[in-house]
């Protein structure tokens, strides 16, 4: 994986380029934020980690291999902003769906990277709801 220097302004084109399946869902959510302020990230990373969810759910080997990628792509970041949203919100958001969808998250965590697994122990540890499934004695 190649490092590719990403921030606020770029972040979401490399999500569409990497999953096409998103460009529908991403455009509805557009269509659907009609508030006079901007969008924060936040509410733009949750959308993401929806289809997410989903996609560990119920896409193919090769997609949740894409959805680790970019998972670590985006911890790789020098963005504070992105760094953050994807180690807490994104991983969280993934966590909190897959258990009230019954999704067996073992087919993203298995995939993780380093740096992703790291983030994905660290949140088992923050959050206390030990979102691999694992008990910590």
């Amino acid at each position: 994986m190649d490092y590719i220097q990403i921030d606020r302004t770029n972040y979401m084109e490399l999500i569409l380029h990497k999953f096409p399946a998103f460009r529908t869902q991403w455009a509805e959510h557009l269509a659907a934020w009609n508030l006079p302020l901007a969008r924060p990230i936040a509410v733009d990373v949750t959308e993401f980690a929806d289809f997410a969810v989903v996609t560990i759910g119920h896409g193919i080997d090769a997609e949740i291999d894409r959805l680790a990628e970019i998972t670590e792509l985006m911890l790789m970041q020098d963005d504070p902003v992105i760094d953050y949203a994807f180690r807490t919100l994104f991983l969280e958001q993934i966590s909190l769906g897959t258990k009230r969808g019954g999704v067996a998250v073992d087919r993203f965590t298995h995939k993780l990277r380093p740096l992703g697994s790291y983030h994905w122990q660290a949140l088992d540890l923050r959050v206390g709801i030990y979102p691999s499934g694992v008990s910590i004695d």
